[in-house]
C-alpha cells in the first residue's frame, strides 16, 4: 500500500497555509485584487515555462480541456473572495472558514442527488456549523474580529470549491495531466482577471507597493504549489482519501501564528476551539462518502 497520495495531500495543506500567512503579510500593504493578480501572473509564467521547457505538453481531448478552462473561469472569483476575507477576517479565522467547503459538497449531494443523510455527514455538519459560530460571533477587541458578515466572503469561497472539487476529479479521469491542466487553469484566470480589470478598477484599484510585493510574490508561489498538489493528489486518490488531509490546512495556519508568526495577528480561544471543531467535521463529512 502506497501512502503518495496522502502525503501529496498534506504537502498541500502546508502550502496551502504557508500561502495565505504570506498574504496575510503582503496585504497590509496592498489588496486582493492585487494578490490575485499576482498569483496567477507567476502561475501562467512559471507553470507554463515548466510545460513548454520540459516538453510536457500532451495529446489531449477535446472535454477535460474544457473543464479546466471552465474551472479557469471560476478560479478568479474564489481567489479574490478568499483574499477579501484575509483582509477582514484575519488569517486563521478565514482560512478554516474557506476549508469547510466538503460541507456544502454533502448538502449538494443531499439535496440534488436525493442523498440519505448519513451519520457522519450530520455530526460533521454540526462540528463545522458550531466551528463556524465560534470563528464568526467573537466579541473581542481584535484587529481581526471584524463584523460577523465577513464571514460570507470565505464561505462563499467554500461554496464554490465544493462545486469544484468534483469537476476536477472527473477531469483527471479522462486525462492525468496535473501540471498542464494547472498551467491552462493559470493562463484561463490570468486572461479573465486582464480581461475584467477595467470593470475591478471601478471597485477596487491594484496597489503596487514595493513593502509588501515580495509577500505576494511568496505567497503566490506558495499557492501555485498548493493548487498543483491538489490537482495532483485528486489524479492519485479517490476523493475521500485526500481531501479530509487538504482540509487540514487552518490547523497548520493557527500553529504557525500562534508558534512562529505571533505579531501577525491575534489568534484567540474561540478561534483555536473553532478551526479544530471545523476540521474534525469537514474530516467527518469527507469520510462519510
Amino acid at each position: 500500500m502506497t501512502f503518495l497520495p496522502q502525503i501529496v495531500a498534506i504537502a498541500c495543506a502546508m502550502s496551502y497555509a504557508a500561502c495565505n500567512i504570506a498574504a496575510r503579510f503582503g496585504l497590509k500593504y496592498s489588496n486582493p485584487v492585487t494578490m490575485t493578480l499576482v498569483s496567477f501572473t507567476t502561475q501562467t509564467l512559471v507553470l507554463g515555462s515548466i510545460v513548454l521547457l520540459s516538453g510536457s505538453i500532451p495529446p489531449l481531448t477535446y472535454f477535460p480541456a474544457v473543464l479546466f478552462i471552465a474551472i479557469g473561469f471560476v478560479m478568479p472569483i474564489i481567489r479574490t473572495l478568499t483574499y477579501i476575507g484575509v483582509v477582514k477576517m484575519g488569517v486563521s479565522r478565514s482560512v478554516s472558514l474557506r476549508s469547510s467547503y466538503p460541507l456544502f459538497g454533502a448538502l449538494f449531494a443531499l439535496i440534488f442527488l436525493d442523498e440519505e443523510p448519513q451519520p457522519l455527514v450530520l455530526a460533521g455538519t454540526v462540528l463545522v456549523v458550531a466551528g463556524s459560530c465560534f470563528i464568526t460571533w467573537q466579541r473581542d477587541a481584535s484587529p481581526s474580529a471584524g463584523r460577523w458578515w465577513y464571514a460570507l466572503f470565505p464561505l462563499t469561497a467554500a461554496i464554490i470549491s465544493g462545486l469544484i472539487q468534483p469537476v476536477v476529479r472527473y477531469g483527471l479521469s479522462f486525462s492525468r495531466y496535473p501540471l498542464f491542466f494547472t498551467a491552462l487553469v493559470g493562463a484561463t484566470s490570468l486572461s479573465v482577471n486582464l480581461t475584467a480589470l477595467p470593470l475591478i478598477r471601478r471597485v477596487q484599484r491594484p496597489v503596487w507597493d514595493r513593502k509588501g510585493l515580495k509577500s505576494l510574490i511568496v505567497a503566490s508561489l506558495f499557492e501555485n504549489l498548493g493548487f498543483l498538489l491538489f490537482v495532483t493528489a485528486f489524479g492519485m486518490a479517490p476523493v475521500a482519501s485526500v481531501s479530509p488531509l487538504i482540509a487540514t490546512s487552518p490547523m497548520f495556519v493557527v500553529f504557525a501564528t500562534l508558534l512562529i508568526f505571533r505579531d501577525l495577528e491575534h489568534v484567540s480561544r474561540g478561534t483555536i476551539v473553532g478551526t479544530l471543531l471545523t476540521v474534525a467535521g469537514t474530516i467527518a463529512i469527507t469520510l462519510s462518502r
